[in-house]
């Protein structure tokens, strides 16, 4: 399933080092994906409601203004980004323990439940059980930052260690293939590698000859990239099989992206890879 350029992402990933987006250049860029003004001003509308952000002047003119609290989440997410090119380059390797993160939440605190699952799974924890989930990553600290402002923080018992079984299953790489299995990671990698074969066989002309055409095409690189990385639990290279095309992948999309960025500017959409 290829991955959609929504109106929000397209506010997003034009915001400024500032926190400030034109809206005339929003606009433009949007029309250049086939997105209808209205769609936009909706998403524009919900951010604002949200608290996410505060718009100055009207239409066209004006700027919205991310607000700090969205600045940090989006902080949160580029450090899975720059975790997945340590661990292609070899400079993250795994220490050999497995990180375990427990809770028991009555039902009456459904939602703080449900948000603790969904807070784990995000940052690459599979399931053991009801309430016990394990990655074999240090997530210490990105569990403290996600959960510190929930009323779940308080909540959470973890524990580390270097033998785990998995039913039957104690080698790490085995237990690796059943909790976080292949296939849909490179599923989700596709849509990334279409783009970049096609990025590949047009040459300097796949990026047109105008600005909102080349944010257009940069913007689906992105969020093909996006769409991958949350799909992906960036295990360690030692725990998935070698070679691992994603490896590749993002390597051919930072060699992209790269050129791109030196050309267009500092907007988030080019800092953030």
């Amino acid at each position: 399933m290829s991955a959609e350029v929504t109106p929000r992402f397209v506010v997003e990933a034009l915001v400024d080092a500032n926190g400030v987006a034109d809206l005339g250049r929003v606009y433009d860029v949007a029309v250049a994906l086939g997105i209808g003004e209205q769609p936009v001003r909706l998403a524009i509308r919900r951010m604002i409601t949200t608290g996410d952000a505060e718009q100055q002047g009207r239409g066209r003119r004006g700027t919205l203004h991310l607000n700090p609290a969205a600045r940090v989440r989006d902080r949160h997410d580029v450090v899975f980004v720059h975790h997945a090119y340590r661990q292609d380059a070899g400079e993250a390797p795994w220490d050999g323990a497995w990180r375990l993160c427990a809770f028991s939440v009555p039902e009456a605190r459904r939602a703080t439940r449900d948000t603790l699952r969904a807070t784990l799974v995000r940052l690459g924890g599979a399931a053991l059980g009801p309430g016990l989930y394990v990655s074999a990553h240090d997530w210490d600290a990105l569990i403290d930052a996600e959960t510190a402002d929930t009323d779940g923080a308080g909540l959470l018992t973890r524990a580390t260690t270097s033998d785990l079984r998995v039913g039957d299953l104690r080698d790490p790489r085995a237990i690796a293939a059943r909790l976080w299995p292949a296939r849909p990671v490179l599923a989700a990698y596709r849509p990334l590698a279409a783009l970049l074969d096609n990025v590949a066989a047009g040459g300097a002309d796949a990026w047109g000859s105008d600005e909102p055409g080349r944010i257009a095409l940069a913007l689906r690189l992105a969020v093909a990239f996006d769409h991958a990385l949350v799909t992906d639990p960036l295990l360690p290279p030692e725990l998935r099989p070698a070679p691992w095309p994603p490896t590749e992948l993002r390597a051919r999309f930072r060699a992209v992206w790269a050129t791109v960025a030196d050309e267009e500017g500092s907007a988030r959409l080019y800092t953030r890879y």
